[in-house]
């Protein structure tokens, strides 16, 4: 039995051609669409956005096409054009899209061009869309941008501010140092050659002669410690030489203490108010260790890691973090609390433990900033 099929599964082919031209637009549209987002990811924003632009027309069959960028609080917008409309009267709109960042797209082209149909207008939609992103993306960047350059200025200007705070205390600190030195200093001196000088006048026979003695030895005494008072309120070698020769100097001073001092003089380098801190730091640890620790070892480490930050320790074998407890040891928490508002004038810090097999272990960094001054 023969039958006759032809007539229902025949190929019609005007409907394949239909079909055929029909996925080759979608294809088209999608190549318009890949193309769009890659100009956009590999060039800056406003090439990209002009060459899109461009292709937006021809796409639309446009002979004008406007993009227009949202004003920020000061300026005004930004507009960017391709082509003209050489007939004005004969034109019409055939997109417009606008979306919540404030970006406008416009495509302009003549009455009796071909229309923009639904599939055209998704594309439209589509690619004005990606601009829109790449707009925002921009602008965000530009304005991470503005606030990491206000922060860098910022921390510039705080390390010029933080410099100068220093400089002035050093200033009053020397200012104290020439005020000890041209006067207290200087009477405690005159009296004490004075009773020296009375001393021998009286002879060894004398009733007050013991008595003399002894307020000249006090007196002795007393010029000692404003000599040692004066050098430490400001070393000569701080500024001379650097922080690791002002602190080798100190350490070279001590008595009764096993010293052990390991220091880079690469410190000495260093930005001026790093070198005066770190010295502060140091000299108030050290104090401690001397006046506190009863301790028989007392080990001073300075140096600079490979990430660019300053590093001290003091590390002693006395008694301990905990004495300081103590409230006879009022004073050593007073300098501790002094010790780490210096170091956070650098944006530093402070660790304060007991040491692993007995005593204190003080650790103390901050990062080298490059130092800047203002006029």
């Amino acid at each position: 039995m023969n039958h006759d099929t032809g007539a229902t599964h025949s190929p019609n082919v005007t409907e394949l051609k239909a079909l055929y031209r029909a996925a080759e637009a979608r294809a088209a549209r999608l190549r318009f669409i890949i193309e769009a987002r890659n100009l956009l990811d590999a060039q800056t924003f406003e090439a990209a956005a002009q060459e899109v632009l461009s292709r937006l027309a021809d796409f639309s069959g446009a002979s004008f096409a406007e993009l227009v960028f949202p004003s920020s609080q000061e300026e005004l917008p930004v507009q960017m054009t391709v082509g003209k409309s050489t007939s004005p009267g004969s034109d019409s709109i055939l997109f417009t899209s606008q979306d919540g960042s404030g970006l406008c797209l416009t495509l302009i082209g003549p009455l009796r061009g071909r229309g923009v149909d639904a599939d055209d207008r998704q594309t439209l939609e589509v690619v004005a869309g990606q601009l829109a992103d790449a707009y925002n993306l921009n602008r965000q960047a530009a304005e991470n941008q503005a606030l990491l350059g206000d922060l860098q200025r910022q921390r510039s200007e705080l390390a010029a501010l933080v410099a100068q705070l220093i400089q002035a205390q050093e200033q009053e600190r020397q200012r104290v140092a020439l005020d000890l030195h041209d006067g207290s200093a200087q009477l405690a001196a005159g009296l004490s050659y004075r009773l020296q000088d009375l001393a021998a006048r009286i002879g060894e026979a004398h009733v007050l002669k013991p008595e003399i003695d002894q307020l000249a030895a006090l007196a002795r005494h007393s010029v000692a410690d404003l000599r040692a008072a004066i050098a430490d309120l400001r070393p000569p070698e701080l500024d001379d030489l650097g922080v690791a020769a002002a602190l080798r100097t100190r350490l070279d001073a001590i008595d009764g203490l096993e010293v052990i001092a390991d220091l880079d003089a690469a410190s000495d380098r260093w930005p001026t108010s790093t070198g005066i801190i770190f010295y502060r730091v140091a000299q108030e640890a050290i104090t401690n260790v001397i006046k506190h620790a009863e301790a028989s070892r007392l080990v001073v480490r300075l140096f600079e890691d490979d990430a660019g930050e300053a590093h001290l320790e003091v590390i002693d074998d006395g008694k301990g973090i905990g004495e300081l407890r103590h409230p006879q040891m009022r004073g050593g928490q007073l300098g501790i609390v002094g010790m780490r508002e210096r170091l956070a004038l650098l944006g530093g810090r402070i660790e304060i433990e007991a040491g692993s097999s007995g005593g204190t272990h003080v650790r103390a960094a901050a990062p080298l900033a490059q130092e800047t001054t203002s006029e």
